[in-house]
């Protein structure tokens, strides 16, 4: 191979934000151009998606360039990726291999905004971290520091130096303990509103106006009822008050998701929400 290959932005349904591209860049550089594969033609995705560059593994990687095999059969195999006791809106990025990622809340993909909120999520109720990707991979490598040791400092002050931030073991961190809570702004367009989840656990639903009923979903109580509300305002023509009925719900007890699935993949059906359907397909077979 006579020249250096770039990855494709292939990564996401939306452009991948400028600032991950960053590191990105990095990742694919360290994991790929400088190993001693790139030189035998073929392609490790695994060393990028865990490259020793970045305090963090990347949950999606570029797939193999032009001209070079994989190392492993079935890596050119892509799915959506969904973390234990998440919801669809909820697309990861960073994976801190304890179960919890840092990702984009992303509720309406049809507004094809190129940039989104930033929240940690995974085994643990979601919490928003940054306003947008820069500020979540500030968080993140600000969280590497608190891990200490000289290697983490290392990737740290690289990616720091690449993405123009200054992150701090103090950064994002309430003086009393635990994350620094930050608003989700969601910044709905005329016409559309955010309305937040009623379990207290979700990010909630945005919408336009008139995909949501005058009166508020049922979420708690029996299985059925709260099945027969969701169908009744589906069939008004309420799908976000619906979604936001069975996303409670599913908050309120995981165990019934295979129950709730049918309508809640209507709900997304009838709001145009082809990607977030996808992935609600991909939770219901790692549920079962």
């Amino acid at each position: 191979m006579t020249t250096q290959p770039r990855w494709t932005d292939d990564l996401f349904p939306f452009p991948t934000p400028p600032a991950l591209v960053k590191v990105i860049d990095i990742a694919w550089e360290e994991g790929f151009l400088t190993t001693d594969l790139y030189e035998e033609g073929l392609y490790d995705a695994s060393r990028v998606q865990t490259s020793f560059a970045l305090p963090f593994d990347l949950c999606e990687v570029p797939l193999a360039p032009p001209g070079w095999e994989y190392c492993y059969a079935g890596e050119v195999f892509r799915r959506h990726h969904v973390p234990f006791m998440s919801v669809p809106e909820l697309l990861p990025f960073a994976d801190l291999g304890n179960g919890t990622c840092i990702g984009w809340v992303v509720p309406a993909p049809e507004l094809g905004r190129t940039d989104h909120p930033v929240a940690s999520f995974g085994h643990k109720e979601p919490g928003v971290i940054g306003r947008n990707t820069l500020d979540g991979l500030t968080f993140l490598l600000s969280l590497a520091l608190r891990s200490g040791g000289e290697r983490r400092r290392t990737q740290v002050a690289r990616l720091s130096t690449e993405l123009g931030i200054q992150p701090t073991p103090e950064y994002g961190v309430n003086p009393g303990g635990g994350d620094a809570e930050i608003p989700l702004d969601l910044a709905p367009p005329a016409g559309w509103r955010h309305e937040p989840d009623p379990s207290g656990i979700g990010i909630g639903v945005l919408a336009p106006n008139d995909a949501f009923a005058d009166d508020y979903p049922l979420f708690t109580g029996e299985t059925d009822i709260i099945l027969t509300d969701a169908s009744r305002m589906l069939d008004a023509g309420h799908p976000a008050s619906a979604l936001l009925g069975l996303t409670a719900a599913h908050h309120e007890d995981v165990q019934r998701f295979p129950a709730l699935h049918p309508l809640w993949a209507r709900a997304y059906d009838d709001l145009g929400r082809t990607l977030l359907r996808e992935r609600l397909d991909v939770m219901l077979e790692n549920h079962q």
